[in-house]
């Protein structure tokens, strides 16, 4: 039996979000609802070390999990560098069930910030 290849991306799309790391990265991304800066992840991720939070934003980034979006002009001071979800990912978390927990993870993140 052929497996369907929507299913198979489906099981990969899994694999690379099941590592710990992506999975805390995906979920506050999803639960602030807004684009982070790599410092207010850093922040609200301590438990990530600073160079491996850069290896995980860069895979997502890569299988287009997630959205960066770079300020062109910046002051030495700002945040230059912003992550936001992307459509892909949405639907993954929407498959795994996570849009009717939404507005709790709204407010657990409202209450952490």
């Amino acid at each position: 039996m052929q497996i369907p290849e929507e299913y198979k991306r489906f099981r990969e799309d899994l694999e690379l979000i099941s590592e710990r790391n992506r999975y805390k990265i995906l979920l506050t991304l999803f639960a602030s609802d807004k684009e982070l800066s790599f410092s207010q992840l850093k922040e609200l991720l301590p438990s990530i070390q600073e160079n491996k939070l850069n290896y995980h934003l860069n895979i997502l980034k890569e299988n287009n999990l997630i959205e960066n979006r770079k300020k062109a002009n910046y002051k030495r001071s700002e945040n230059r560098s912003f992550y936001s979800l992307s459509h892909k990912s949405l639907k993954l978390l929407n498959k795994l069930g996570l849009e009717g927990a939404k507005k709790e993870f709204h407010k657990l993140f409202d209450q952490m910030t």
